[in-house]
Order: C-alpha cells, then structure tokens, then sequence
C-alpha cells in the first residue's frame, strides 16, 4: 500500500493475478481496459464524465481509467430523469456496461471497448485452478496492439502502480439530510486515506478473501468498500450485485473465504432457511452500513456468532465510526468527533472538508465510544410539542407484530403516519381479526413510550418497506404510499408449471403471472374488517385488465362462463394467475391459484368482431 495521495497501488503482484470473478478478470485485463479507456478520453479531450454500471470491476476500470486521464467523474445514483439531468449538465458522455435508454449524450460502451473474453466461473470453481485457467485462456486473446502502447501504470514488486493527477477527484448526488439534492465532492486523496484507515483497522490487505455486496457502487458506501478497499487492500472483487439474502448466500458457498459488504435492509430479511452452519465458517466479514441494523437482527447475528462490523458514516463525512460486539460506536483512528450544547454530531478526519456537521446527535461515553440518540431532522414539533420520529419507532418496534417501520409527517394532512412492515405474527394477526385491530394493538403499546399526540393516525401495511441499499425511504415514496390507492398486486412473469395447468399451453397465446396479495389492498375496507379477503369480481376484472395488459385478447366483452370461486384470497397470499387465449373460440380461459389450492376459475367470452 503507498502512503502518498499521488496514486494508487494495486497490490495484485503477477499479470495473472485474480482481480475479479464471476467472470474472472486477471491484473493484465483490468490493466488493459484502464490502459484502452485513458486514450480513448484523452482522444476526445473529454474533462467530465458521468457512470453507470452493474459490473463493478468494469466500474472501477472505468473509475481509474477516468482519473488517468484526468477527467472527473459523475456518479449518477440512479437513472430517473433530474439525475439523468445533472449529469448531462455536466458531463461529456456516459461511461457505462448498459444500453442507456434515450442518453441525451453519447454513450462509451466499456464492455464492448474492450473484447477481451473471460469465461463464467460454475459453481465449483471459485478461487480454485479453474480462475487461473480461465484467466490465462483470456489473457491469451488480449489483442497483440494493447501492448504496443506505453501503459499508463507503473510496474512495482508489489503490483502496479497508476500515477493519478492532483485533482482527481468523484462528485456524487445525494439527498442530504433536508431531502433536497446535494453533490458532494470527493478527491481521491480522501477516498485513499478512508480505505487506508480502514484496512488497517480490520487487517485487510492480501486477506485471501472474495469480496461480495449487496449494494451499488455507485453510492458512496459502495464506491468506498466494494472499489477503493478491494483495490488497495488486494481483495478479489465480485463483479455482480447479489441483491437478495438467496443469492448472496449462494454466492458465498463458491468461495473459500468471502466479505459481505451489505445493509440493514438486507440482513434483517435474512430467512431461517439459509444454510447458517454452511455459511458462517466461510465469512470473514459481515459488513453493515446506511442504518443503524435493528438491535433483534444484530443480538441475532452475534449469537450465530457472525463477523459483524457495522458502520457510521455518511455521504458527506465518510466512514465516522464501527461497532463490532459492543453496542457504542467507536470512531476510526484519525476522526476527531465535537458536539455543541444540543449534542450534535460535527466530525472531522483525512477524508472530510473541514469539519462537518451532521444532523446526529450523540452520548459521549469516553473520548474513544458513543451512543447514537437520533437526529435533529426527525425531530418534529406537533401542537408546540417535541416529538421524536426515532423514539416513536422504537416503540412500535417492541410489538411482536412489527418487522420494520418508518414514520414521518402525514402527507394527509395533521399528526404523524407509519409505514410498518409486518412480521409473520403481524400477518397473521391481521388476517384473523383484520386491520383495525393490529392498528390497535401497536397503538396501544406506542403510547406507553410516547406522547399520545405522537402516535400515528394513518397507517399502511405494505408487503416490505421500499428502502434502498442505504436503507432510506424518500418523502416521494411515503406521499405514494398514502395518496395512492392499492388496486391489484405487482404482477410478475412466471414459468408455468404444466403439472397444475389444466390449460393447453402455448407461448404466444399464454401468459403466467405471479404476485402476492397486498395489505392495503383498497377492496378490504368492504370484505371484510375483521376477516379481509379479495372478492371474487376482483379477481375476474384482474384477469381481464392483465390480459389486455399483455395483448392476450382485445374488442367487447360478451359473458362470463363457468365462473368458480372456489377458495379464500386473503392478505399476503403468493398468487399465480394463468391466462389462455383461444383465438378459435374468441375466449379468455383463466385460473387463479394460491399455492396448490384454486382460488377462482373461469372463461370470458368476447364478441365476435374485435
């Protein structure tokens, strides 16, 4: 590792030295590609230029390559339409690995700049003499010319070196802690001295271990622990996202050694059934940023006896502090914490501008420990009352029937609301006696803990809460979910199973759909409170509106035949929908099924002309 900000040090020390899997990338293609991307820029004089990948050992060739040619880089969180604004204010073109729709700018295909093949690891060959050969077989097929041109990395006993400008430097968008957009500037000089810190810290470099993550790089969490640690500490990057608890798990059965790098999200929805005894002697790390993870979830995970390392930090001021067993916070060697009269986190390190302020507000336990208390911006005043939205959470939190909960001002007007994810206590209780009463019950125990006025009035019980990989919900999501009315599940394409299809099948005519019932179905309110289910006209009107969806059939209706409704629908359900349309006949056939059991059944007739 260098100690000087003028570069960076890939401590990968042969050409064929594994960078990256899944597929396997070798030190001397992801020199290659960095060596292709600085030309290509400098050839079009390009100063500013905006990313989006998914692979993210092409994301940080595409970093590096970027920064050697002196061009400074635009991390886009996301696709919609005023980042897509931002970044082409300012940026000359989207470096990416995907067909971006409708780019008002050109677009540099990384993925195609380079035709450089790797073959896809299978499941058994993870780390093992399979990478080096497909990386040898690749590295054999990197076009004689790459190597007619000088490189732009140094060749060092410990790796490659690649010289960096004084001025290499990410700008990234984030929400900030008011909700209005805000682009934070991060030099590279900060961002080495963070991963440095770090890697110190936990014993990183050379640590024979597969890095793998749930979340995006191209957040500032992800740019710091799936990029610029792995990169300097010499971890072997997993270049896809594993975005659900299924496949990371099934991810970290192909490695010897892995570190999850993950969120509270995530590791809160951790299924009992994942093989537990498998997976645990393979981690060296479970890391946990951009919340703080729910204190049943992290008691869980210590006694399983996981390598848990949470941390604190955010967008603006990098990592602050991590917490392994202990329940305070301990800040990183060279973050100098201050607090004025209300408690108020303000830090400053190598990789903050300054000293920054947060919103935080912290319990000193010594000069090396603290207590996170909440945060000013979730501090409400009701009626000339205080009230804390954290404390109004934690409360609901302590019911057996809540999983998860997010609380904030009611965008139907007065008091306060909550979005609460229920647990299969939760679900099972509103199913038996209906809405009103789990309303009740977490109500009840709510105001033990706070002021009445504290206690949401309106409530909505979606099937998981919408967080992102930072594990925040944004203002426009919560105005969503209480002004607009839940009218049919999100259906989803499945592969029919012909054993339980009564159908005849035929690709173009059939369609299989599979969701699960929402809570806050709007057609509860009237079948019924206390015992809700989904009347069997709703499940008619959902087959036809999904068949017109998908073009299955068009022109009048005419009647319904042989209309069954055989079985209860109810809250939380998985349900599958299948669709056949007999031209012949102008027919829509349809079933609807819970697991096994059939819910409803029947034929549409449609009038002759269309």
């Amino acid at each position: 590792m260098s100690e000087a900000t003028g570069g960076i040090l890939l401590p990968f020390p042969h050409a064929d030295s594994l960078v990256a899997t899944r597929p396997a990338m070798s030190r001397a293609q992801f020199e290659a590609i960095v060596n292709q991307l600085q030309r290509q820029l400098q050839a079009r004089g390009c100063t500013h230029a905006a990313l989006w990948f998914e692979d993210t050992a092409l994301f940080s060739c595409a970093l590096l390559g970027c920064w050697a040619a002196g061009v400074r880089v635009l991390l886009a969180p996301d696709l919609l339409g005023d980042t897509r604004a931002w970044a082409q204010a300012d940026a000359a073109l989207w470096i990416s690995d995907q067909a971006l729709s409708d780019p008002a700018m050109p677009v540099l295909r990384l993925d195609a700049l380079t035709h450089t093949p790797a073959a896809p690891l299978s499941e058994t060959q993870a780390n093992t003499q399979a990478d080096t050969q497909a990386i040898k077989r690749a590295d054999r097929a990197v076009p004689a010319a790459a190597d007619a041109v000088p490189s732009v990395f140094q060749e060092r006993a410990e790796g490659l070196f690649l010289p960096l400008p004084a001025d290499a430097c990410a700008f990234l968008r984030t929400s900030g802690s008011s909700g209005a957009p805000r682009v934070i500037r991060k030099r590279f000089g900060q961002l080495h001295a963070e991963a440095l810190t770090l890697i110190r810290a936990w014993s990183l470099h050379a640590l024979p271990a597969t890095l793998i993550a749930s979340v995006s790089h191209q957040h500032m969490y992800g740019l710091t622990f799936r990029v610029m640690v792995p990169l300097h500490a010499g971890l072997v990057l997993d270049r896809m996202p594993s975005r659900y608890p299924e496949t990371l798990a099934e991810q970290t059965q192909m490695y010897e050694q892995c570190i999850w790098i993950t969120s509270p999200a995530l590791l809160q929805r951790l299924p009992d059934s994942l093989p537990w005894s498998a997976l645990r002697p393979r981690l060296s790390r479970v890391v946990s940023a951009g919340g703080v993870l729910a204190e049943e979830t992290r008691k869980g995970l210590l006694q399983r006896q996981w390598p848990l390392h949470e941390i604190y930090g955010s967008t603006e001021t990098g990592v602050i502090a991590t917490r392994h067993r202990q329940s305070c916070w301990t800040p990183l060697p060279g973050v100098r914490l201050e607090t004025d009269s209300e408690n108020r986190l303000a830090v400053c390190s190598p990789w903050t501008e300054g000293t920054e302020q947060t919103a935080d507000v912290i319990s000193r336990s010594d000069e090396n420990s603290f207590t996170l208390l909440g945060r000013t911006d979730r501090i409400l005043k009701l009626e000339d009352k205080r009230i804390s939205l954290n404390r109004v959470e934690q409360a609901a939190l302590s019911h057996p029937y809540v999983s998860d909960i997010h609380c904030a001002p009611s965008p139907l007007a007065g008091r306060l609301c909550a979005m609460v994810e229920l647990s299969a206590e939760g679900i099972a209780a509103f199913r038996q006696h209906g809405r009103r009463q789990v309303i009740q019950a977490v109500s009840t125990l709510a105001r033990e803990a706070v002021d009445p006025l504290a206690v949401p009035r309106h409530w909505r019980f979606p099937l998981a809460l919408p967080r992102n990989a930072q594990s925040k919900i944004t203002r426009q999501q919560v105005h969503d979910c209480f002004t607009q009315q839940v009218r049919s599940p999100l259906w989803e394409r499945c592969a029919a199973d012909p054993s339980e299809n009564p159908l005849p099948t035929a690709p173009d005519t059939e369609r299989c759909l599979s969701a699960r019932i929402p809570m806050d179905l709007v057609y509860f309110q009237g079948h019924f409170p206390s015992f809700p289910l989904v009347p069997g006209v709703v499940q008619l009107g959902w087959a036809l509106a999904q068949a017109r969806a998908h073009n299955l059939c068009s022109g009048q209706t005419h009647r319904i035949e042989n209309l069954k409704f055989q079985h209860f629908l109810r809250p939380a359900d998985p349900c599958t929908m299948t669709l056949k349309w007999d031209n012949d006949k102008r027919k829509l056939y349809f079933t609807v099924r819970t697991g096994a059991t059939m819910t409803a059944s029947g034929r549409i007739a449609f009038a002759d002309s269309a």
